[in-house]
């Protein structure tokens, strides 16, 4: 059995994504893995416990951390490698390093079996991102990795050379529990039932989520996390229905009483690498897919309608009482994924 230390931007009970999915994958295919949490400061300190079968969560507290200061940065990785060796018993040498979070580039540093670096997103480019930082932290992770898998074309597209080389595409999927029988259409009181899920955050068009709520035609499901005054704005609006923050199961629950999924992204730059998760969520569990006109979104072929205006609503819900419901496409699923980067890696190994 292989150990893996798993580097995740996002902690494995926040909103369950790429990293999640990924990890838990790993651990099926008879791997140990330990999913590291976004280290927290105020202290010196390691809390773990097991999630499923050779699956252990791992949260690191260090003194300090400046993610948008490379310097400042190093040094609370040293703190965190302090610890992954005294306390998880971590030896580079016997494990391999799955790194998403690219904060933390200086743990590559040090010589493990191998570094598989997951691009997932265009690092830089979230609100608030000091850019220049996070290149210099890409640019090392660049250079040490022997496998950079990438989640979207684009991010594939602006490696450089040398990485490009090494580099593989591997999309999101689905999880297996949104697969199974779809619904009928939703008959009630005839309104169309749209669900948004995921975290509605700066990268979120709220005004567009708006029109739709507007329509009579309509009933809206918000599902998941949510910030700003926009997103606090929408949860007033009549005709919306917030469930808050659902597991997986209780999302796959809701999913199947619906007609339509949404994204609905912001024209911004950080869009321009991402590959939404919930697409292949909303396509397995047998739900069109709607969202607003942004540019690069029209490559996705899961998503069946892009709605601009209320004009084209109207259309978009004339359409659909008139329109069979179409058999699912095929959508990708998590093992299918884990597999083309190990894939690749085999490739790159046996070069």
């Amino acid at each position: 059995m292989s150990q893996i230390l798993f580097v995740s931007p996002a902690a494995f009970d926040a909103l369950h994504q790429r990293h999640q999915s990924l990890a838990i994958e790993l651990t099926k295919r008879d791997q140990s893995v330990i999913f590291l949490d976004p280290v927290r400061t105020g202290g010196y300190r390691r809390k773990t416990r097991k999630a499923a079968d050779n699956l252990e969560v791992v949260q690191l507290q260090v003194p300090f951390k400046s993610v948008s200061h490379p310097a400042i940065q190093k040094l609370t990785v040293r703190f965190a490698m302090l610890l992954l060796r005294e306390k998880c018993k971590i030896i580079p040498a016997s494990t391999i390093l799955w790194i998403s979070e690219p904060s933390l580039a200086w743990l590559t540093r040090h010589r493990w079996q191998t570094i598989i670096y997951d691009r997932c997103d265009l690092h830089g480019s979230f609100p608030g991102q000091r850019k220049e930082a996070w290149q210099k932290y890409e640019k090392l992770l660049f250079a040490r990795a022997g496998l950079i898998s990438c989640s979207h074309p684009h991010l594939q597209n602006t490696l450089p050379e040398s990485a490009r080389n090494k580099s593989v595409l591997a999309g999101n999927a689905s999880a297996d529990l949104f697969f199974g029988k779809i619904r009928a259409s939703a008959v009630g009181d005839g309104r169309l039932k749209l669900v948004s899920a995921g975290a509605h955050h700066e990268w979120v068009d709220t005004s567009w989520l708006k029109m739709l709520a507007a329509h009579a035609g309509v009933e809206l499901h918000l599902a998941g996390t949510g910030r700003g005054k926009g997103y606090e704005d929408l949860k007033q609006q009549p005709g919306i229905i917030d469930h808050g923050r659902l597991n997986q199961s209780e999302l796959a629950r809701l999913l199947k009483t619906c007609d339509i999924g949404l994204v609905p992204f912001c024209d911004i730059e950080l869009i321009r690498g991402v590959d939404p998760v919930k697409v292949y969520e909303y396509a397995a569990s047998g739900l069109e897919v709607w969202a607003p006109p942004v540019a690069s979104l029209r490559t996705n072929t899961l998503i069946n309608r892009f709605i601009a205006t209320p004009d084209d609503l109207d259309l978009a819900i004339a359409d659909s009482a008139t329109q069979k419901r179409q058999p699912a496409p095929a959508v990708a699923r998590w093992s299918e994924r884990l597999q083309t980067i190990l894939d690749r890696l085999d490739d790159l190994q046996s070069d």
